[in-house]
């Protein structure tokens, strides 16, 4: 992502660019008519030079910088963000020429397939501090895929935060990090809409979710030269019997 004065631009393959132009742009209209969550505007996308430029949002803090710093408005924010997602899987909708479905593990059954963001973690999840909204960013598939995804299991968007809320602790926070309130607080928003989410996670998902945990640790320990790798994986060793422990309870 390069920056120029008030203009976002990102460069990348074509066919992928175009997928993420039309979800952010569908994406941008479910934020504005329920309220829970902005998306910057796309601003021009030029298909033959493979650039994508976007409104560019200054004052941005992720929501897991307000994790690190104890921010009081942080749960508040997490019960939106849950909120924001069921509204996402409900009302996105895109031409079946970009409706490209996930990894066959990640297929369910027909009321359970939506639309999905594609990279739902902490990241791409904001507060912009002079509007006081949520900003929900980057809606391209998430790189761990290698492919083209728009279409799936609901419950591979929430697996995917929730397993960050987890995996992503800091370490200079590893044994004060409230993974399962902040966890808890997600999936309570989403619940409202969507109550038997804790009966799946508890159930058959368990497995491929603990799965997907370990994968996309092993596949950030493989971008890390060694010594940073090995210092991550046995750090990762302390958080990750909390995150196999871990069962929903609604807030």
């Amino acid at each position: 992502m390069e920056f120029d004065g008030d203009i976002a631009r990102k460069t990348g393959s074509p066919s992928l660019l175009a997928v993420e132009a039309i979800k952010t742009q569908r994406a941008g209209e479910i934020g504005r008519s329920s309220g829970l969550f902005y998306v910057p505007k796309v601003i021009s996308f030029d298909a033959r030079a493979g650039v994508l430029e976007f409104e560019r949002l200054r004052g941005l803090v992720t929501l897991f910088d307000l994790a690190v710093k104890k921010d009081p408005r942080l749960f508040e924010l997490l019960e939106k963000t849950g909120r924001a997602l069921a509204a996402i899987h409900r009302q996105l909708v895109l031409p079946d020429e970009v409706k490209h479905e996930l990894p066959v593990e990640w297929m369910g059954p027909a009321d359970e397939n939506v639309f999905i963001h594609g990279d739902f973690a902490g990241f791409n999840l904001c507060f912009d501090e002079s509007s006081q909204r949520l900003v929900i960013l980057d809606w391209d598939s998430a790189p761990f895929l290698r492919q083209i995804a728009t279409y799936g299991s609901r419950f591979f968007d929430i697996v995917w935060f929730v397993n960050y809320v987890f995996y992503g602790a800091p370490r200079q926070c590893l044994f004060n990090w409230d993974a399962l309130r902040m966890a808890n607080v997600f999936l309570s928003g989403y619940a409202e809409h969507y109550p038997q989410i804790g009966a799946r996670l508890a159930g058959d998902l368990a497995p491929l979710m603990r799965r997907y945990y370990r994968k996309t640790v092993w596949y950030l320990a493989r971008q890390r030269p060694w010594w940073r790798a090995a210092r991550y994986l046995l750090y990762q060793l302390l958080i990750y019997p909390r995150f196999a422990c871990y069962q929903f309870e609604q807030a």
